[in-house]
């Protein structure tokens, strides 16, 4: 029986637990996530730092993707936009 603790990381209220085995020695797997980053759960892969760049891409790209709407609001206010230029 295999008495090691099993090493639990967090990031992003993201649970990541060691998830190794022979061919993969340093693989991870998420095992508990926010409703927001469900589509990470149960998820392995290769290391720590891959599990964490994708959390950090999928966030980054959320961010970029909710400020769209805000410049777009903020650009009606200052620049003519389609439909109110009349000729």
């Amino acid at each position: 029986m295999n008495t090691e603790p099993i090493q639990e990381y967090k990031h992003r209220n993201c649970i990541i637990v060691d998830h190794s085995n022979e061919q993969f020695p340093n693989m991870v797997k998420v095992i508990k996530t926010p409703k927001l980053r469900v589509d990470f759960l149960d998820r392995r892969y290769v290391d720590i730092h891959k599990a964490v760049q994708a959390i950090e891409t999928f966030e980054s790209e959320r961010l970029i993707n909710s400020k769209d709407i805000y410049v777009k609001a903020s650009l009606e206010g200052v620049v003519v936009t389609e439909g109110e230029y009349e000729v």
